[in-house]
């Protein structure tokens, strides 16, 4: 299996997990859609960093973990922001259906986020 197949096989098992808890407290438990895509963020942080270091990259290296996590930890931030900011201004001012603009925004920030990664989880070469 190819790195960019492991990440988006490793993508899809978070986006998967962001779509339920978002679905779930937005149209069960009645939680604005806002901050059920904050919670849903946090737990798709938390299973993307162990799967893309351990699974799709194959670093299993602990010397540099918390670099790795707090460099995975700004991107994912930053990531987050950009979604919720986007999906933000064009469910409340373009009007426009919240799964599908969350559909659009997935697939655009997955090609930023393996670009980026793929630079967190690079093993360094033996000088």
């Amino acid at each position: 299996m190819t790195v960019i197949a492991k990440f988006l096989g490793s993508g899809a098992v978070g986006v998967l997990l962001y779509y339920a808890i978002l679905t779930f407290l937005t149209e069960t438990l009645g939680v604005k859609y806002i901050f059920s895509a904050v919670v849903a963020s946090i737990v798709n942080f938390g299973s993307n960093f162990v799967l893309q270091k351990f699974w799709t990259f194959k670093n299993n290296e602990m010397g540099h973990v918390r670099q790795q996590a707090s460099r995975y930890a700004i991107l994912a931030i930053t990531l987050a922001l950009t979604n919720l900011l986007a999906l933000y201004v064009l469910v409340e001012y373009a009007k426009l259906w919240y799964l599908g603009v969350q559909a659009v925004l997935t697939v655009s920030l997955t090609v930023v986020s393996y670009l980026i990664t793929r630079k967190i989880f690079a093993r360094e070469s033996p000088a």
